[in-house]
């Protein structure tokens, strides 16, 4: 009888080891999933923070076009130039789209494929970089060419002091892209850690 019962206790105190264990287990999973979404939280809304970024560029980069067609009549530009310049803008905020094109709402349902996304989204944003500041340059050339072409009619002096505030408008410019583009490298960066550092504690 007192066999009987050792057996019975021994018996009860298995089952509640096991409970124990199935109720730990069971937090230890909950708890992975609380992680699995604070991270996927997290990315989606430094993604969205970048997609506003680039709608914000893609907006000044289109109030400035008729600006440049205004240039053309005041100013004289030639058409090919300006043709040129709208170009250049519109394909900049095109390759910005491609680019940085995810679906934000199903970003982290896979991490891995995620973090992939943004490791090729980080090498092509800084390929279409030495690209634009490539053609950016010929662009700069060309229209200070013209420009300084047109206002050599009223004297060296005038024409070179034009330039001058051309090339510290495209200086202040182009600090202003490098920061825009350092943020969002940076954002990416972030991202992809958050994501490495959760799959390393799986």
């Amino acid at each position: 009888m007192e066999n009987q019962n050792n057996n019975i206790n021994d018996f009860n105190e298995l089952e509640d080891l096991r409970q124990q264990i199935n109720d730990l287990k069971n937090k230890v999973d909950q708890q992975g999933r609380l992680n699995e979404d604070l991270v996927k939280k997290a990315i989606q809304g430094k993604m969205r923070g970048v997609h506003r970024t680039i709608i914000i560029v893609a907006i000044f980069a289109i109030a400035v076009i008729p600006f440049y067609i205004m240039m053309k009549y005041q100013v004289g530009l030639s058409w090919p130039l300006i043709i040129f310049t709208i170009v250049l803008l519109l394909a900049s905020i095109t390759s910005d789209y491609f680019i940085n094109r995810i679906d934000v709402s199903h970003m982290g349902d896979d991490l891995v494929e995620t973090a992939n996304k943004l490791v090729k989204m980080k090498k092509n944003r800084i390929i279409a970089q030495r690209i634009g500041i490539g053609v950016a340059l010929v662009w700069l050339v060309w229209f200070c060419y013209e420009y300084f072409k047109l206002n050599s009619v009223y004297g060296e002096a005038v024409a070179w002091g034009s330039l001058t505030g051309i090339f510290v408008g495209a200086a202040i410019g182009g600090l202003i892209g490098l920061r825009i583009f350092n943020k969002m490298q940076r954002a990416n960066d972030e991202m992809i850690d958050q994501i490495n550092e959760f799959t390393r504690e799986q």
